[in-house]
C-alpha cells in the first residue's frame, strides 16, 4: 500500500498538536485553577494520548485541514523547480541545433516520472502548464 503523505503528516500534526496542548494545559491550569471539569479541558485531556489512527473522523478532519496546509507549503517550490526544470528541457528540445536531444528527453521523462510516483503518495505537481506550451509549440523534437 502506497504511504498517505498527507496522512502522515496530520499524524505529525496530532503528535504536535498534543505536545504543546499538554504542556499548555499543565502550565494554566497550575498557574490559574482552571477547572479540571471543564467539558473542553477533559475532551483535550483525552484527545492528547490518542494516537491519531483512533481519533474520530471529525476530530482527524482538523489534522487533516493543518497537514494539507503544510504539505501545501513544501510542494509549492517543489511544483515551481519541477517546472522551471521541465520547461527547460522544453525550450532546449526546440532548438534544431541541440547537439544531444536524448539527454533532454531523458530528463524530461524523469520529471514526468517523478510527478507520477508522487501522484498515489497524495502530493500533486501540476506540469500541465508547461506540458500545454511544449504541445502547443513547433518544432519540438521527440
Amino acid at each position: 500500500m502506497t504511504p498517505s503523505i498527507p496522512e502522515e503528516l496530520a499524524a505529525l500534526e496530532h503528535k504536535q498538536w498534543a505536545h504543546w496542548t499538554a504542556h499548555l494545559l499543565d502550565t494554566l491550569c497550575r498557574r490559574y485553577s482552571l477547572p479540571a471539569d471543564d467539558p473542553e479541558i477533559r475532551r483535550w485531556r483525552r484527545q492528547i494520548p490518542t494516537p491519531y489512527a483512533d481519533l474520530s473522523e471529525q476530530e482527524k478532519a482538523s489534522d487533516r485541514v493543518w497537514a494539507r496546509q503544510a504539505l501545501a507549503a513544501m510542494v509549492a517550490p517543489l511544483e515551481a523547480y519541477l517546472n522551471a526544470e521541465y520547461q527547460e528541457c522544453s525550450i532546449r528540445l526546440n532548438d534544431p541545433d541541440l547537439p544531444n536531444p536524448q539527454w533532454w528527453l531523458g530528463r524530461r521523462g524523469m520529471i514526468e516520472d517523478l510527478v507520477a510516483r508522487l501522484h498515489p503518495c497524495g502530493v500533486r505537481i501540476d506540469l500541465m502548464r508547461c506540458i500545454q506550451k511544449r504541445d502547443s509549440g513547433a518544432g519540438v523534437r521527440d
